[in-house]
């Protein structure tokens, strides 16, 4: 007879370590997934943040008498215009300046009254103009969560109009 058994199956032990390393695995995979979707979302708000910097500057650029009198000049989101009510009958440049702000504040959800869709939540924009070299800054500055920590971010552009 023979003594020798042959034993067939696995033993609980490699059944645990394959559980181990499998859980390891969806781990790691899980902060991947993490990391990717927050680079998708920072990556996201730079974009929306770059659009409204250039949607603001397009506009200074169509009013240059706006721009002259420095109806642009000092604008933040934070305290946008009222409504000047020019729409239907023609506005003039100080007018149309405000209605390009009270617009402008809208992406960020800050204009009262105005139907635009929030594209930057938790942000603010604010347009500097330096005495010296007329050069216009045109800032969003917003807060991004990285690595677990949340980060202020922000898009600056210079123009000279």
């Amino acid at each position: 007879m023979n003594s020798k058994r042959h034993s067939g199956g696995f033993a609980m032990i490699e059944v645990l370590l394959a559980v181990v390393v499998l859980a390891i695995g969806l781990l790691a995979g899980s902060k991947m997934q993490l990391l990717g979707l927050n680079a998708t979302q920072g990556a996201m708000m730079r974009s929306h943040a770059s659009m409204a910097v250039n949607d603001i500057i397009d506009r200074m650029r169509v009013n240059p008498d706006g721009v002259k009198a420095g109806a642009y000049d000092g604008a933040s989101t934070d305290s946008p215009p009222g409504d000047p009510g020019c729409a239907d009958l023609g506005c003039t440049p100080t007018e149309l300046a405000q209605h390009d702000l009270r617009v402008w504040a809208s992406y960020f959800g800050k204009a009262q009254g105005t139907d635009t869709a929030v594209a930057i939540h938790k942000a603010t924009g604010s347009i500097e103009v330096s005495a010296a070299t007329q050069v216009r800054t045109v800032t969003v500055t917003w807060e991004e969560l990285v690595e677990g920590e949340i980060e202020v971010r922000s898009v600056a552009v210079g123009v000279r109009l």
